[in-house]
Parts: structure tokens; C-alpha cells; sequence
């Protein structure tokens, strides 16, 4: 019994004890690269080919979504997060993690959502992708670079 209970403890210790993505998403990230996964187009040697996406095409892609606009995403411990562009306008939404904490929700006021598949994370990079019929199907990757703890333009909006 003194065993069965030892093990539970240390378990449970070390279930609560790991770090959760959500830790590293909140902060500020900034985007650095759109890149287009082809799944319709034969195969390289690499498995896929990975195009850059160019400002009209990026258009194009997100012109319904929330993100087309945005730049920098500051996400806040409490579950908001702030998308925004080059001239510090901004968009706030809710955003949590779902499945095994590997797709972003993004919620905007009218209840409206996006799901992005968090592909890697770590202290300072992450890479998201999400799914576009524009062109040819396939999948967007964007990167993003997380921004030092600094108060940023997107703390005082």
C-alpha cells in the first residue's frame, strides 16, 4: 500500500511539475515568415516543396481570417491575445490550446474561430500551419520570433 501510494505521489508530482505549452506562448511573438507547403505537386526528395509567400499571395490566403493583418501576436496569461500589424492597430481575441496542446483557438467577439496546429514551440521560435484551398490545396507554415520581455506597443494598446 505504502508503494502503490509512493508511486501515485511521484507521478502526480510529475505531471504538475512539467512545463505546459501555454507557458511559452505567453509573451510576444513576431512573424517572420509565410512559407507554402504544395501537397498537390509530386514530391521532392525532402517529401514537399516549400515555397515563400509573397505579400499578394499572403493576401489572398487570409483575406477571411483574423491574422491577415497582423504581425505581431502578444498573447496575455489570461487567455487574451492581441494581433497586431506594423502601425500597432490592433484586433483583440481569446485564444486557448486544444487536444494534446498542439492546436492554437483563436476566438473573436461574434464566437468565430480559427485552428492553427502548433508544429514547434520553444523559448523563442514557433512555427504554426493552418490549412488553405487558395491556388493549390495546401498548408501555410508561419513562423514566428519571440520578442524580449519588454513593455511593447501591444501592452499599452
Amino acid at each position: 500500500m505504502a508503494v502503490a501510494s509512493a508511486m501515485v505521489g511521484l507521478i502526480t508530482v510529475m505531471l504538475t511539475s512539467g512545463e505546459h505549452p501555454h507557458d511559452h506562448l505567453v509573451g510576444t511573438w513576431k512573424e517572420t515568415a509565410w512559407h507554402y507547403e504544395k501537397l498537390d505537386v509530386e514530391e521532392d526528395h525532402e517529401g514537399s516543396i516549400s515555397l515563400e509567400i509573397d505579400h499578394q499571395m499572403k493576401r489572398e490566403i487570409s483575406e477571411q481570417m483574423v491574422i491577415h493583418k497582423a504581425e505581431v501576436w502578444h498573447f496575455r496569461s489570461n487567455g487574451e491575445i492581441g494581433l497586431y500589424d506594423e502601425s500597432g492597430n490592433g484586433k483583440k481575441l481569446d485564444w486557448r490550446l486544444k487536444g494534446r496542446g498542439n492546436i492554437l483557438k483563436l476566438v473573436d467577439e461574434n464566437n468565430s474561430f480559427e485552428h492553427y496546429s502548433i508544429k514547434s514551440l520553444s523559448e523563442n521560435r514557433m512555427e504554426i500551419h493552418f490549412s488553405t484551398d487558395i491556388g493549390a490545396r495546401g498548408v501555410v507554415k508561419m513562423i514566428f520570433e519571440k520578442l524580449p520581455n519588454t513593455i511593447t506597443y501591444a501592452e499599452e494598446i
